[in-house]
């Protein structure tokens, strides 16, 4: 089968992560896949780095027009059998340029669909909307769309990650990784971490976002707890860090569609320490694989992460399940087959299959 993935994200977010590990997925199952993503981009140089063809193109907002007919171009010299589309910009084109060939939009947006007249006419031809979390799913995010819907979750690549029980022991360490946006709640760590043992200690991996690292060091000294906690910025691989963690945390107040960093630390065999919103409440099974915390209830976390530490046996126990759970329902070849099954349906005119993470 050929397939052209459209990603038209100005950075390696979590939908382009997702798309380009799909797109790898694929091609590692043998169908013929390309990308769509801008000329010389982020996400055109990540795919490159995987091995993945990439049509550099730009569909982003003002780019959209002029970029429609290279787009159209890009149909008719790759001839895709099916087109999956990350974000509105390719859906839209799709629907506008690329007529007769099934399209599959990937929502991973926490916002609520657009309910216009031109936007209902672009989800009438859009044949396929995935949702990769089942909340979505309870929390009407199919809208008014009357078309077919799907679950499908996002991959993780647990070929990546060495299990935790393979690791030399460390210092106790809290990994967390994402933006320093305020909505990923990295004060509620820091907070947690002025309750806990001062051999504790934490790192913050993510490029700055509406807050700058200063702003949050600045905060950390004011707790004292300066000294415990480390600002990594933006890390582009992020296998070393996880490697010297004890435990994963991620304490979002909201948003987490995907947390890519939470699969990752589980897939490397570490227990996460979760907030309970949203995509993580699908991800995580309390007391099996982590623990939830309240969003911004710092207490409760600190509360947690002592709890695991002083009983080291159950926080390796926890994340071997953790990591269990990626392989069994997360894993390349367990969500490529499932997007064979439903490619496959989709392309023939059968019923669609819809799976839930836990099933």
């Amino acid at each position: 089968m050929r397939i052209l993935v459209t990603i038209n994200c100005q950075g390696v977010d979590a939908s382009a992560a997702g798309g380009i590990a799909l797109a790898r997925m694929m091609a590692e199952t043998g169908h013929s896949v390309t990308i769509q993503a801008a000329p010389d981009g982020p996400v055109a140089r990540a795919a490159a780095a995987q091995g993945i063809e990439c049509a550099g193109l730009n569909l982003q907002k003002s780019a959209f027009l002029t970029g429609l007919l290279s787009f159209r171009k890009l149909i008719r010299s790759f001839a895709p059998d099916v087109i999956i589309a990350t974000r509105a910009d390719g859906q839209t084109a799709s629907a506008m340029v690329a007529g007769g060939i099934p399209t599959v939009r990937i929502r991973c947006d926490i916002r609520k669909p657009r309910s216009s007249r031109f936007w209902k006419v672009v989800d009438r031809r859009t044949d396929l909307v995935v949702f990769p979390s089942p909340f979505m799913m309870d929390r009407s995010y199919s809208g008014e769309r009357e078309g077919l819907i799907a679950v499908l979750p996002h991959p993780v690549d647990t070929d990546l990650y060495t299990d935790a029980g393979e690791r030399e022991v460390h210092d106790p360490l809290l990994v967390s990784i994402g933006r320093l946006s305020p909505m990923k709640g990295h004060r509620t760590l820091i907070r947690a971490l002025e309750l806990l043992p001062e051999d504790i200690k934490a790192v913050v991996a993510g490029a700055p976002s509406q807050q700058s690292v200063d702003e949050l060091k600045t905060f950390a000294k004011k707790l004292r707890v300066g000294k415990r906690i480390t600002f990594a910025g933006k890390v582009e691989d992020v296998l070393d860090l996880i490697s010297r963690g004890t435990i994963g945390v991620v304490t979002s107040l909201g948003s987490e569609v995907v947390s890519r960093a939470g699969m990752e630390m589980m897939s490397s065999g570490l227990p996460l320490l979760a907030a309970a919103t949203n995509g993580l409440l699908d991800l995580v099974e309390d007391g099996i694989t982590g623990l939830f915390h309240s969003p911004g209830n710092y207490r409760q976390l600190a509360s947690q992460a002592a709890f695991l530490l002083r009983n080291p046996s159950m926080t390796r126990r926890m994340g071997r399940r953790a990591r269990k759970m990626c392989i069994d329902r997360l894993s390349y070849p367990v969500i490529a087959e499932k997007w064979n099954l439903t490619l496959k349906a989709l392309t023939e005119g059968n019923k669609i299959p819809s799976r839930r993470y836990h099933e």
